[in-house]
């Protein structure tokens, strides 16, 4: 995985946790219950700002001292930079050295799955009734749900209100033809179309996964039933030859550098790029003047469609719970108060990462401070497969790399696609 201005985080800003970025930070939350009959549940998350809890991040924490109270218990937070969690959680599990009971994922489900319990389908019948279906997908494995994802975020087009209006462009881009035209038109003054970050190939927000939107765009997807690639076709060829396309029409040549989602996110808000695909919780700093030159004109859209219709992927964060844990009914029963929409609704305004519930989706005050959750929403309706597998860092690596040789100009989309549709099918093969 990755991301960016790479150091702390994986789509979140440094904000406040810049200084802490390197380290691993544990929390006792909050004044202790009776230490007598206590019961201490250990939780693993990432820092602020990326999707942290309450206790760890800045919101709820009145509520979250209470259930504390209300249920004799302390909750201990373990909190380490993003892009260290992936490392430290194999290091942990492959050693049995960890005492965690609570454990934050994205997309490592199926790579964890020997240290974690299906638990989710004991979650009360209102919170799972409220959750998209769909959300379920990146933690279910064999019919069995071992998490629960607390975030709904969806890769979504973020563009310069200004910069369309001045290109005499009306609306947002709706298809492929627009994107690539849009791009071209709005490249001019010293700016540029089009910004991602292409420098980080492998997980949910590198290279690959830019690729895997526009695959899915394009009807396409990555394995058949037998679970081998069947992306070296149309459809794959097509994916990646957009984006060769609107390199060359006119996105910021830095993008092929730029290592995390914060490098490309802060060219947007400099004015410096007119369009990009971005996570939901870029918004809130959007409106921030300290961070943004671009307050009150930015404008939230779904994705442009492909020949198959519009398409994302999933954020895929997520609580699980460890085989080692000390209380299942305990641990369930902070996952559905992480759940509960008092705190959805606070983790929306407070951090500006979305809920995962649908009624505070659509909860009008919610709509109105974060006006791209309405946009998260109708994406929702759309396919969204971030194509999670037990080998996912793996083969995003190999995959996201024969990408971006493509995107330096060293290769043809056709030939990127049967090099990497090879490496990925030998990982596979190695791993059955």
């Amino acid at each position: 995985m990755n991301h960016a201005l790479r150091y702390p985080s994986r789509r979140g800003f440094m904000g406040g946790a810049a200084g802490l970025a390197a380290l691993g930070i544990t929390l006792g939350a909050g004044t202790r219950p009776s230490a007598a009959a206590e019961t201490m549940l250990d939780v693993f998350a990432p820092l602020p700002p990326d999707p942290s809890p309450p206790g760890a991040a800045k919101f709820s924490e009145a509520a979250f001292q209470a259930w504390q109270q209300a249920h004799n218990a302390r909750v201990k937070y373990e909190l380490l930079a993003w892009p260290q969690l992936h490392d430290r959680m194999a290091t942990a599990f492959a050693s049995g050295s960890s005492d965690w009971d609570l454990v934050y994922m994205c997309g490592w489900v199926p790579e964890f799955l020997d240290s974690i319990v299906p638990y989710a389908d004991k979650l009360p019948a209102a919170t799972v009734s409220d959750m998209p279906a769909s959300s379920f997908k990146t933690v279910t494995v064999g019919g069995n749900r071992y998490g629960a994802v607390f975030t709904l975020s969806l890769l979504t087009l973020f563009y310069n209100t200004e910069h369309l209006e001045i290109a005499g462009l009306k609306g947002p881009p709706q298809t492929w033809d627009d994107l690539k035209r849009y791009t071209k038109e709005l490249t001019r003054d010293g700016r540029y179309g089009w910004v991602l970050d292409y420098g980080d190939s492998a997980g949910i927000g590198g290279t690959a996964s830019y690729w895997m939107c526009f695959l899915q765009q394009a009807g396409g997807k990555m394995y058949a039933e037998d679970g081998m690639p069947v992306f070296n076709n149309d459809a794959g060829v097509d994916a990646l030859q957009i984006m060769l396309d609107l390199m060359k029409l006119g996105t910021d040549p830095g993008s092929i550098s730029y290592s995390g989602i914060n490098d490309a996110t802060n060219v947007l808000l400099s004015g410096r790029a007119s369009m990009m695909m971005n996570w939901p919780y870029m918004w809130k700093p959007a409106q921030d003047p300290k961070q943004s030159k671009i307050v009150g004109k930015l404008g939230g859209a779904m994705l442009p469609a492909g020949p198959a219709g519009t398409a994302s992927i999933d954020g895929t964060d997520a609580w699980t719970m460890t085989k080692h844990c000390k209380n299942t009914a305990l641990a369930t029963n902070l996952v559905d108060f992480y759940l509960s929409p008092e705190v959805q609704k606070r983790q929306a305004l407070d951090t500006g990462w979305l809920p995962i519930r649908l009624s505070v989706l659509a909860d009008p005050e919610v709509q109105k401070a974060l006006p791209n959750a309405a946009v998260v929403l109708e994406q929702a309706k759309h396919p969204y497969d971030s194509f999670v597998t037990a080998n996912y860092n793996q083969i995003t690596q190999a995959l996201g790399t024969e990408i971006q040789k493509a995107l330096q100009g060293k290769q043809s989309a056709k030939q990127a696609m049967a090099a990497a549709h090879d490496q990925v099918a030998s990982i596979i093969k190695q791993n059955q």
